[in-house]
């Protein structure tokens, strides 16, 4: 990786770098901030976006190839409690087309791992999280670990000092132990409790503004129809939890705004029940709302599986 105080210099790095690298502002850009070159962007098209850019700091890092998931881990004075691994989506597009998004919706296993790694690759991320909470004793709070699975193992894409978005909603359904417990002991200065986790599997998936997230049509009345949600559940025997997210509530009704509206995360005991409960209960979406139609399917989730043998291949 190199580091840049200037967006000039970087722009200048990227175009004469060899190999493809993740371009990167320093600061906060609504996970939209990123551009990979060799898949999204070519070397000129991202020392554009740098030089048109309002940023002056910025890093520049290899490219990672492999599967990105992250686990999140309750951290309280150089303990930690880890989280089932969850794959979020950012492309904004089925099949993993187009720009990045916040996260257009994410799944968990019925188990810790998910299903293209092994146990022994979800432990060496909880080893490269154990280290940083090493390196942090009077950190208090979640770690939140994203990583790249690569044909060496994991590595670390970046960290959050937050819970994740969608990753949260995956998690902390299935979390048996009541956070309470857990946020209590930290305050209290007690060990924390080993949280227990149902072994249900979760699809979460998100309802978008139409044009999201180059052009998104803020202003546009939406309805959700909540029953739908409810049903949804009823008929594949699991449970099904309607968020809402960024949306207008007025007088004279529900209106959108430039970012996400609302997600549904499906429940069941494997990850294509679960799928199929939140795509039906997307169904109160309405007119004006977009959804990532392939998060969490039979046939995405077996694409990540083949995609990974081949890379250890």
């Amino acid at each position: 990786f190199e580091t840049f105080d200037d967006a000039e210099a970087a722009a200048a790095y990227v175009e004469g770098v060899k190999g493809d690298v993740a371009v990167k502002p320093t600061g906060l850009t609504g996970g939209k901030g990123v551009r990979v070159t060799g898949d999204q962007v070519s070397h000129a098209e991202a020392a554009e976006y740098v030089r048109g850019s309002d940023h002056d700091e910025w890093v520049i890092e290899e490219r990672l190839v492999g599967e990105e998931f992250t686990v999140q881990a309750f951290v309280h004075d150089g303990e930690m409690r880890l989280t089932p691994a969850v794959q979020d989506h950012k492309r904004a597009y089925e099949g993993d087309e187009g720009p990045n998004t916040g996260g257009m919706g994410s799944y968990s296993d019925a188990r810790a791992t998910l299903p293209f790694m092994t146990p022994q690759e979800y432990y060496s991320a909880a080893n490269v999280l154990e280290t940083t909470v090493d390196a942090l004793p009077e950190y208090t709070g979640v770690l939140y670990g994203q990583f790249m699975l690569t044909a060496e193992g994991p590595k670390v894409v970046e960290f959050n000092a937050r819970f994740g978005d969608p990753e949260a909603m995956n998690v902390l359904p299935v979390m048996e132990t009541p956070l309470l417990e857990i946020v209590t002991a930290a305050r209290e200065g007690e060990s924390l409790p080993e949280p227990a986790f149902a072994n249900r599997a979760t699809v979460c998936k998100y309802a978008v503004p139409a044009g999201y997230p180059t052009d998104p049509d803020a202003g546009s009345e939406i309805e959700v129809d909540e029953s739908t949600v409810a049903a949804a559940a009823e008929a594949h025997g699991g449970d099904a939890l309607l968020f809402y997210a960024s949306v207008d509530d007025r007088e004279d009704g529900l209106f959108t705004t430039t970012s996400r509206s609302f997600a549904v995360v499906g429940v069941a005991d494997d990850i294509s029940t679960a799928e199929a409960i939140a795509a039906d209960a997307l169904e109160a979406a309405g007119d004006g709302l977009r959804v990532r139609e392939d998060v969490g399917t039979e046939e995405l989730v077996q694409s990540r599986i083949d995609h990974m043998t081949s890379i250890r291949d």
